[in-house]
C-alpha cells in the first residue's frame, strides 16, 4: 500500500493563509528549487547502501515516492509553479 502525504488546504486553517501563500510563492519556489539541487548533490555523494537506508527511512515515515528523493514529484510541483529544474 502506497502512503500519500495529506495536507489541509491553507484556508481551512487560517482565512488569510491563501493571501500570504501567494505573496510567499516566489520565495517558496526558490527554496524548493534549492532543495532539489541540494538533494541531487547529496545523492551524488552517497553510496548505494546509504541511498537504500534513506529509502527505507522515507518509506517508514510515509514520504516515499517514485524514487528515493521524490525528485519526480518535486520537479512536477516546480514546473506547475512555472519554474524549471
Amino acid at each position: 500500500m502506497k502512503n500519500q502525504l495529506h495536507f489541509l488546504p491553507p484556508a481551512s486553517v487560517d482565512p488569510n493563509a491563501t493571501g500570504r501563500l501567494s505573496l510567499a510563492a516566489p520565495e517558496l519556489l526558490a527554496e524548493l528549487r534549492a532543495a532539489h539541487r541540494i538533494i541531487r548533490n547529496a545523492l551524488n555523494l552517497m553510496t548505494t547502501d546509504q541511498k537504500m537506508q534513506w529509502s527505507d527511512a522515507n518509506d517508514h515515515d510515509g514520504v516515499h515516492g517514485e524514487g528515493v528523493t521524490r525528485a519526480h514529484e518535486r520537479a512536477a510541483v516546480i514546473a506547475k509553479a512555472g519554474g524549471t529544474v
